[in-house]
């Protein structure tokens, strides 16, 4: 029978070393409330090969051979990250951060009761973890699978949401036998109004968007003799942010033009708040607004590269 978006599932699952999944009775776990698009998208790279033909041939044009290469297999999703859950209220332990800060570093639980335990800064190691995605009674694991990108956004009448870009070192259909994740339909997303900006530590006001985004430069790494990678590779780390405000002072432009280091912390009210700091902030930018006919307010967008990242 044909399948229907509406019978696709996505959780998680930690591993203890590359594309072998933590020890068995441990549950999935989901990254939030997904929301969008969850595709899987194994490539094989084909080659062709066309040769010099003999005078004879009636088709001196024809392909010789075509031959799969290099496997790669890419996925991604977004979802909206939800505040956090503990088991004696929700009979589920879940931090956004569990997930999030898997493109980050290495440091998130890999234990039973370990969702809400997590690495907070950045650092030259990620772990891997399984993807698991059914469709109706089809099976997919994706193995070995690291964060390349990850994208969180928030404006007015939003919530905050998350965009994932990531690699798998092997794919397969495959039946992992854990139990589902709890659900997180009693959660609460981070809304607009949850979220403030700070820059240098003092409130960021007349803000209407903010948008941040890790890029890890991941690749798969292949050697001869196996078409599959031998793992993920992480070249690299840009960090980006950018921040809406209306336009009504030009407080930042001296700093901007400066080359002046800024820290900016996005702050989500969750109780204990949750803080995203970015440090030793430098603007790439300091646009000043040009429309002419516009009624609504003039905004403009700074954009800034940060050295370092941190949640709490």
């Amino acid at each position: 029978m044909p399948k229907k978006g509406y019978q696709s599932s996505w959780q998680y699952y930690m591993e203890d070393t590359p594309e072998n999944p933590t020890s068995a009775g441990i549950a999935f776990k989901l990254p939030g409330t997904i929301t969008g698009n969850t595709p899987m998208e194994p490539r094989f790279n084909i080659k062709e090969f066309r040769g010099l033909k003999q005078p004879s041939s009636t088709d001196m044009r024809a392909v010789d051979s075509i031959e799969a290469s290099k496997n790669e297999y890419a996925w991604s999703m977004t979802y909206i990250p939800m505040k956090a859950m503990a088991w004696n209220t929700y009979s589920v332990a879940y931090d956004f951060r569990h997930f999030h800060n898997l493109a980050m570093n290495a440091s998130s639980s890999t234990t039973l009761n370990g969702a809400r335990t997590y690495g907070t800064g950045v650092a030259t190691e990620l772990r891997t973890f399984s993807i698991f995605k059914e469709i109706d009674n089809l099976q997919h694991w994706f193995s070995g699978c690291k964060i390349s990108k990850l994208t969180a956004k928030c404006s007015v009448d939003n919530p905050v949401e998350i965009t994932v870009e990531g690699l798998a070192s092997n794919a397969t259909f495959a039946n992992l036998a854990k139990t589902d994740a709890t659900t997180l339909r009693d959660g609460v997303p981070f809304m607009w109004q949850d979220s403030t900006v700070y820059i240098d530590g003092v409130l960021a006001t007349f803000c209407t968007a903010w948008e941040y985004g890790i890029n890890n430069e991941a690749a798969s790494d292949h050697v001869l003799g196996d078409r599959d990678p031998k793992g993920i590779i992480l070249q690299g780390r840009t960090i980006d942010v950018a921040v809406t405000r209306q336009y009504n002072d030009t407080a930042q432009y001296a700093n901007a033009k400066n080359n002046t280091a800024k820290s900016v912390t996005i702050v989500l009210d969750d109780g204990t708040d949750v803080n995203i700091g970015f440090r030793q902030c430098k603007y790439d930018g300091h646009p000043i607004p040009g429309d002419v006919d516009s009624t609504q307010a003039l905004i403009h967008v700074l954009r800034l590269k940060a050295e370092a990242m941190f949640t709490n």
